[in-house]
């Protein structure tokens, strides 16, 4: 007669603290180390996997919750999310905050209404929207600007300093022909 497994030693493996031993993207599996234990491939858990998906693999030393069935390691999946000395909380603030491996962060205060994208020296941002894009509010830039396209203003443009069109400064630029009354000048030279 086989002897039953003794129940006390699966309950104790159901539920195990680990951390991210390893990592495949290829295959969105992970290693799993409790100790001295490493378990085989195995899922991590995501927000969302249907016509929704997110992605964004553990890290390695990253703690996790493994969830074993029947106490099964190698059956278990990994639930990430545990803050540890190693990876803590990236704030104590009161707003929602994602922070990036690089240190880019992106934060909303929702008593200050202020959604923020911090990005690291050299960092950039990148925008495709084929169908076009809509901001609504005043806007304002700091740093150079280049615009490759036909630009449309409503309203009045001002520039504190001089406006150049074709080479032609709108500040400077002289005409010639000048005469009398009621005559046109020439164009800019």
């Amino acid at each position: 007669m086989n002897a039953l497994p003794d129940p006390r030693r699966i309950i104790g493996n159901i539920i195990r603290l680990g951390t991210i031993d390893s990592v495949d993207r290829a295959d969105a599996t992970c290693r799993v180390r409790i100790g001295e234990i490493v378990t085989g491939d195995i899922c991590w858990i995501v927000q969302r996997a249907g016509n929704t998906r997110t992605w964004s693999p553990p890290t390695i030393g990253e703690q996790c919750l493994l969830l074993c069935p029947e106490g099964d390691t190698d059956g278990g999946v990994a639930v990430l999310g545990l803050f540890s000395d190693a990876m803590p909380a990236p704030s104590t603030e009161d707003l929602d905050l994602i922070q990036f491996g690089d240190g880019a962060i992106i934060s909303y205060d929702a008593h200050a209404h202020l959604l923020v994208a911090q990005l690291p020296e050299g960092g950039k941002v990148r925008i495709d929207a084929p169908g076009g894009v809509t901001i609504t509010g005043p806007v304002s830039i700091t740093g150079a600007v280049t615009i490759t396209g036909d630009v449309g203003i409503t309203g009045k443009a001002t520039a504190s300093d001089d406006v150049i069109g074709g080479g032609k400064s709108l500040k400077s630029h002289v005409h010639s022909g000048i005469t009398a009354g009621g005559a046109v000048s020439g164009p800019p030279r």
